[in-house]
């Protein structure tokens, strides 16, 4: 679906915004850690466009996209530090007849993927001030097997990003998109390339700020004890 010109691009403003957000967070080295979680589950509703029209019918919801009324994606995410988690993805999907898939209306096919994304997050730049909203881009490989068609099996590279609201502290809204770019029988300029577009419910656990020095905590509060005199008995 994308050519590799505007992949160029694409990587290039991405590798920009990485080393703007990284350098902005290094402050927060000197003051300690802030950890919005520890590990984060999303089941979600997704859209597949596979049509093979790279740039065209993006939108094109009637014709182009599949999705079913149910979930069918489920994440993990395991949170590490300075805005950096790995998601772990998986997706299930039927391509009815009706739908554009590669230029063609004919095609019924079982979809499924598999993906491991490295995922930064904007949040820890300004959290806790604005505690609601969580941007985010992620990078990482996939795997998808696509039932019908020329290649079944197709290894990929993915590029996408998204966006958390958060209705509380444990529980939010997310929506999401991510290119995935073949790599194997040719790269990026092959039909088996398409688009994914996620929404749905996630949950997150664990976190909090975690100072830099251990003295500060509580399990060495004796640090901060003062030793008092007592008087013997008897005035001695």
């Amino acid at each position: 679906m994308l050519d590799l010109v505007p992949m160029k691009g694409l990587l290039t403003i991405f590798m920009v915004l990485i080393s703007v957000a990284y350098s902005n967070a290094q402050p927060y080295k000197t003051i300690g850690v802030f950890k919005p979680y520890k590990w984060m589950i999303g089941v979600e509703w997704t859209a597949i466009d596979d049509d093979g029209n790279k740039f065209g019918n993006l939108f094109d919801v009637n014709n182009s996209w599949n999705y079913k009324l149910y979930p069918t994606r489920l994440t993990v995410d395991r949170y590490f530090i300075y805005g950096w988690s790995m998601e772990f993805a998986a997706s299930y999907m039927n391509y009815d007849q009706g739908k554009v898939i590669n230029d063609s209306t004919n095609v019924s096919a079982t979809f499924l993927s598999a993906d491991i994304n490295g995922k930064y997050s904007f949040y820890q730049l300004y959290a806790p001030k604005a505690r609601w909203i969580d941007p985010y881009l992620t990078f990482g490989l996939g795997y998808t097997y696509r039932s019908a068609g020329a290649f079944e099996h197709t290894p990929t590279v993915n590029l996408g990003g998204g966006v958390n609201f958060w209705f509380s502290k444990n529980v939010g809204l997310r929506l999401s998109s991510n290119a995935k770019f073949a790599v194997y029988p040719n790269i990026w300029n092959t039909p088996e390339n398409y688009l994914q577009h996620n929404a749905g419910l996630v949950l997150r656990f664990g976190g909090g700020n975690k100072s830099n020095g251990d003295f500060g905590n509580k399990k060495y509060k004796w640090t901060r004890e003062k030793t008092r005199y007592k008087a013997p008995k008897g005035g001695q």
